[in-house]
């Protein structure tokens, strides 16, 4: 009986192992800057998005604020205490203010409540019945309210009128 030796082992030789290596860290090279950038847009989507969606909750926040005002000692004019280019306190006690970066609503017997944090901008009109005139100058003649916030490079402008005037010319 003769035996036979099998001497056609398969196996990767260095060459081959070498080529391999090489072409992997090829695609690798090609493929990584593409999932950072793909990284870097979702974080600076979600940023947006989250910035966007604080400063819609706290545009609704003041619009409420705003509509709910009430009406002054007489029933026809706007009940207002306190009203500058950051603040405004209502005769009810409610409203909302700029405290550093924080814009926080006023709750009567409450500590304030922070409704958006980091804002870069607040800035409140006070506009009369014709719809262009500032009466910051008396405010309890506010028929609309103005208001501009902006955080992390998003800005949200929004316009509320106070109920008070309902009904009356």
């Amino acid at each position: 009986m003769s035996t036979r030796k099998n001497t056609s082992c398969r196996g990767v030789t260095l060459l081959e192992l070498m080529a391999s290596i090489v072409v992997l860290s090829i695609i690798a090279s090609v493929i990584t800057p593409v999932i950072m950038s793909a990284t870097d847009a979702y974080a600076s989507a979600r940023r947006v998005r989250s910035s966007t969606e604080s400063l819609a909750y706290a545009s609704d926040q003041l619009q409420r604020v705003i509509r709910q005002a009430p009406s002054g000692a007489d029933g026809t004019l706007l009940g207002v205490t306190t009203a500058t280019s950051t603040r405004v306190v209502f005769l009810d006690g409610t409203g909302f203010e700029l405290v550093g970066t924080d814009l926080n609503l006023l709750i009567p017997g409450e500590a304030a409540v922070p409704v958006c944090r980091d804002i870069g901008l607040f800035k409140i009109d006070y506009i009369g019945m014709d719809g262009s005139t500032s009466v910051i100058a008396d405010p309890t003649a506010t028929h609309r309210v103005s208001f501009t916030i902006t955080k992390d490079g998003s800005t949200i402008s929004a316009m509320a009128f106070p109920r008070v005037w309902i009904g009356q010319g």
